[in-house]
């Protein structure tokens, strides 16, 4: 299966009932009510799109994609392009409409797939929040109500970001990143990560290598 599908048949599965994408969109949103006011009270149908026309490029959180991560190159192939492009109108973006300068890339898989990939989708938050911990927490409740029974957080990373990762119905690892000014998503195909710990360590090295 190659990268687009594979991605797809994972958050669609993670977006059953709208449930998680519904929780991301509030915390990320609201800072999970630890920050003094919430950035912004609009409904999710105004908010900005992923490839929002704010520029994040000053701002503390701000995401840029390197041409390699963990070793990978990013996929910049009419096919992985048009893969994130559908993948963002159809599944992503709904988890991160409310991030600051949102981005998606998919690294390695080549052009058909053969190859070891990961798709990745970040941005910074609205506002800062004051404790990323507890992001992660509702995430985790949300995740084990959404049928990743073994949904796990793990201690913080070295920029204080909350991890919490979790096998999708058809193994892939899903993980989550949650800091004071930036929010990640990063699926991992069977085999990709050897375990959620290994999947937690690798999305702490992407939330190190991609935000400012």
């Amino acid at each position: 299966m190659g990268p687009a599908r594979r991605v797809a048949a994972a958050i669609a599965a993670i977006r059953g009932g709208a449930a998680l994408g519904t929780a991301v969109i509030v915390l990320a949103a609201c800072g999970a009510q630890h920050v003094a006011a919430p950035a912004t009270s609009s409904p999710a149908t105004s908010s900005p799109a992923l490839h929002s026309s704010t520029s994040a490029s000053t701002a503390a959180g701000a995401v840029h994609f390197p041409n390699q991560l963990l070793g990978l190159n990013k996929n910049t192939s009419a096919v992985a392009k048009q893969s994130i492009r559908i993948l963002d109108k159809g599944y992503v973006s709904p988890l991160t409409a409310y991030l600051v300068g949102g981005k998606s890339a998919i690294y390695g898989g080549g052009q058909n797939g053969a190859t070891p990939f990961f798709f990745v989708a970040a941005g910074a938050l609205p506002s800062p929040i004051a404790s990323p911990d507890n992001v992660a927490h509702k995430l985790h409740s949300v995740m084990l109500n959404s049928h990743i029974t073994d949904a796990k957080l793990f201690p913080a990373g070295p920029n204080d970001e909350a991890l919490v990762c979790g096998h999708t119905h058809n193994t892939d690892t899903l993980c989550f990143w949650a800091d004071h000014v930036s929010f990640g998503v990063v699926l991992y195909p069977p085999g990709f990560a050897s375990s959620l710990g290994d999947g937690a360590s690798k999305t702490s090295q992407i939330r190190s290598a991609v935000v400012s």
